[in-house]
């Protein structure tokens, strides 16, 4: 980058020098010639008030004109074999309007000339020439000058680059230094959007590092648990340690061990896709009502097993962007927490709703509910609020951390209400779908 910016400073100056030293040329030039042209005006009056026109001056040519173009004079050539003047620019202007300027080339002196004419009083044009050799002369002396001033500014241009790129940069290799530390007014405005985005990836980057740090050692632990149950039950059995009842009920522990890690291993598989983004690109749009009812149907019995009534409310119809298999993940686990938290008598109260262009889903249940220092990570991976009680129920703590991924995916806005010994309401809202 330094490299890039120093040579874009080079070409910009170096551009600059060579537009600015031939124009500068070009107006010593013009400047030049309008001295010449004034002097050789200069040299025609004097001539012609002293009528002295016949004299020899020194890198002048004079030529005097009669009115019908013939020559009658010239200080360089024999004016007998001159040709007419008189389509001579310069001569004709003289003539109409009584002066005349021009350069161009001289067939008879074979070089471009500068000519000024001014008509006399008897009518004759009197024309004065200096060769431009003469006036490129002067030109040329001062080119070493113009070419020396431009190769310094080149040299001054290129120092001044290198520390202006160094001075630019600074700030940069500043904030890429230590980005975390780095004040905002230390670096360029319009890098602090930049800067801000940086520094939010990388705190992202941070917190999804800590979060997967933190993931896996609840994993390991949540894993190591059910398989110590198997394993020190399966070792008792082995051992000859365990009689017909105890094989019976050991049995059942391992059964309800593997049960629960078959779970917590279906879970984990879930968020992993749910982490992927795969699912995003196979959404359609599907009856949310339709599915929150059937997941009704299917948990019902193991309901009122627990008594707890449990019943649908709202519309038969409301169409979101989820796909059927991520619908039913997300109906099925709000239902069957709100059952697993909820007490002998109470009830749960599933609804689909539309209302104001949306489409709303809750579940409401009158359990033992959630205190509001839990409420803002109720939906982290692995949290409860009564880990015993959770695991009693068993519960994988992942449920609710599944929901909100399944929200994010299918931009549904997930709300929570609640109030410890009265109940729990969780709702997520989406837009309708035309």
């Amino acid at each position: 980058m330094k490299k890039k910016i120093n040579f874009r400073f080079i070409e910009i100056a170096v551009f600059s020098i060579i537009i600015t030293t031939l124009v500068m040329t070009a107006v010593f030039y013009t400047q030049l010639k309008k001295q010449v042209f004034s002097d050789l005006q200069i040299v025609a009056e004097i001539l012609i008030e002293e009528d002295s026109w016949d004299k020899k001056v020194d890198n002048i040519r004079v030529t005097v004109i009669n009115s019908d173009g013939s020559v009658s004079f010239d200080s360089d050539v024999d004016a007998d074999i001159l040709p007419s003047h008189l389509n001579r620019p310069e001569v004709q202007s003289a003539i109409e309007t009584g002066t005349g300027e021009g350069v161009r080339r001289s067939d008879t002196l074979a070089e471009s000339v500068f000519y000024y004419a001014e008509r006399m009083e008897n009518g004759q044009v009197l024309r004065v020439g200096k060769e431009a050799h003469s006036v490129v002369s002067v030109l040329l002396a001062a080119l070493p000058i113009i070419i020396g001033t431009a190769l310094l500014l080149a040299l001054i241009c290129m120092i001044l680059s290198h520390y202006l790129t160094k001075a630019i940069i600074r700030p940069i290799d500043r904030m890429a230094g230590d980005l975390d530390h780095i004040k905002e007014s230390e670096i360029y405005p319009e890098m602090v959007p930049f800067a801000r985005k940086i520094r939010a990836q990388h705190e992202e980057i941070l917190s999804a590092a800590n979060t997967r740090q933190e993931f896996t050692a609840n994993v390991t632990h949540e894993l190591k648990t059910p398989l110590a149950a198997i394993s020190g039950y399966a070792e008792l059995m082995e051992a000859g340690m365990a009689n017909d009842s105890d094989i019976k009920r050991f049995s059942g522990e391992i059964r309800k061990s593997a049960a629960r890690l078959l779970t917590l291993i279906n879970d984990i598989i879930k968020l992993s896709q749910l982490d992927a983004g795969n699912a995003s690109e196979v959404l359609e749009v599907v009856n949310i009502a339709e599915i929150a009812s059937d997941s009704v149907e299917m948990l019902s019995l193991g309901a009122s097993k627990n008594q707890i009534s449990i019943k649908y409310e709202g519309v038969q119809d409301a169409g979101v962007r989820i796909g059927k298999e991520l619908a039913q993940e997300l109906t099925f686990n709000l239902i069957e927490n709100a059952i697993r938290y909820n007490r002998a008598g109470g009830s749960v109260t599933v609804r689909v709703l539309r209302e104001d262009g949306k489409i709303l889903f809750s579940v409401e249940d009158t359990g033992i509910g959630i205190p509001e220092e839990h409420q803002k990570r109720i939906f982290e991976r692995f949290y409860r609020v009564d880990k015993s009680r959770s695991k009693e129920l068993g519960g994988t703590g992942l449920g609710l951390a599944i929901v909100k991924h399944i929200c994010s995916l299918t931009d549904g806005e997930l709300a929570l209400e609640s109030e410890a010994g009265k109940g729990t309401k969780i709702s997520v809202i989406w837009d309708v779908e035309e």
